[in-house]
């Protein structure tokens, strides 16, 4: 039997998941290659890191037995089916599976100040391990209550500023949207979260940084209605791009199968992606649940266009993710961007129904964890 060569690039939820997978099936090589000295963690687990007591070590993501070379990629090239390392090596596949997650947006380096202060670590985000450990050192350092200004009131943001605000430190909630939070959480759920930022943390929604300046240890953050404020740290959580080596760059372009468009063999799966199908039309998720889940998928769809099981189908998102803001739990599974249906308002759970056409495809609840796990294995295929 001729050995088939699978190559997975990154380490995180989507190459893990995918490499899980494909262990042990016979006649298949399955090599991971990562970024050079990383060794894989879960993103989940920092911000354990980044404002509890966790250890780093404790977030190390075990890998299948495969082989794992930590070489950043430099580039591919789908016509040879060959991978290019930052070492010069060169790593020759037959089927490739493209996981490598996504960048943190970052402050435009046109905005006045930002890259002398992003020189002199003033501007941090909340994307990696190493963020992490860079944003609890820098709240240890202020040795008690600090001044901490986050941009954005996202997921992670809304999260982060909970979560420090409980440890007596004083936010300030930057976002660009008069309601934010939309697109993760949906409207009526983002509009009950916006509300309990706006009772126990000073916010400036609806508004942008125009300038930053440097002050001794102080950051002056101004904004666009001359609002200035002055922070020990600011956190940015702006959201994230695809970071895909060459010749995609800015994402690899997938079909409702996950298979990267105008190239043979070559898959993707995770935040790397932009997905295109005639179900949700253009659509990108990038948390870990979800990758981890699309990285179990296109590992299917590999061995099923190898003839080794049955067609997994259409790739459609119904994982679940979940986070403590302000002692609620805010849960949400599938696609919650789409149209909002029924509301549920129950003694003390809310949830929200999402639609897309005729279908069902995402629902995201306060304190209804239970019912919005319910829901995930029914999305896609449930009228409203």
């Amino acid at each position: 039997m001729t050995t088939h060569h699978a190559v997975i690039l990154g380490a995180g939820a989507a190459g893990t998941a995918a490499a899980r997978a494909l262990t042990g099936q016979a006649g298949i090589q399955t090599t991971v290659i990562a970024q050079t000295d990383e060794t894989p963690y879960s993103r989940m687990l920092i911000k354990g890191v980044a404002y509890g007591a966790m250890d780093p070590e404790l977030t190390q993501l075990p890998l299948p037995q495969v082989t794992y070379i930590a070489d950043t990629v430099e580039r591919v090239d789908p016509d040879a089916c060959e991978v290019h390392l930052a070492s010069t090596m060169t790593i020759t596949y037959d089927s490739l599976i493209v996981a490598t997650g996504s960048h943190p947006r970052r402050l435009a380096s046109d905005v006045p100040g930002s890259e002398p202060a992003a020189h002199a670590g003033s501007l941090m985000t909340l994307h990696s391990l190493e963020d992490a450990v860079r944003v609890r050192e820098a709240v240890l350092a202020c040795g008690g209550p600090a001044r901490i200004a986050i941009y954005g009131a996202g997921l992670i943001a809304s999260e982060t500023a909970s979560a420090l605000q409980e440890k007596g430190h004083q936010i300030s909630l930057i976002a660009r949207s008069p309601l934010p939070g939309v697109a993760t959480f949906g409207r009526s759920v983002a509009a009950r979260i916006a509300a309990d930022h706006q009772a126990r943390v000073t916010t400036f929604f609806g508004r942008t940084i125009s300038r930053v300046g440097l002050d001794g240890d102080s950051t002056i953050i101004s904004l666009d209605d001359g609002t200035e404020l002055t922070a020990d740290l600011v956190i940015f959580a702006l959201g994230t791009t695809p970071a895909a080596p060459a010749p995609w760059r800015t994402g690899v372009d997938v079909d409702e199968r996950l298979r990267a468009q105008n190239h043979v063999s070559v898959y993707a799966a995770g935040g790397v992606v932009e997905h295109h199908d005639d179900h949700l039309g253009t659509w990108r998720i990038d948390h870990w649940d979800d990758a981890a889940a699309q990285g179990a998928h296109v590992a299917q769809m590999l061995l099923h266009e190898l003839g080794r099981n049955e067609d997994p189908g259409p790739y459609r998102p119904r994982s679940a993710h979940m986070a403590m803001i302000y002692g609620r739990v805010i849960a949400g599974a599938g696609f919650t961007a789409g149209p909002e249906g029924a509301h549920i308002q129950g003694a003390e759970e809310f949830v929200v129904v999402h639609g897309h056409g005729d279908v069902i495809v995402g629902v995201s609840g306060i304190d209804a964890v239970g019912a919005v796990y319910q829901w995930g294995p029914r999305l896609h295929e449930t009228s409203p």
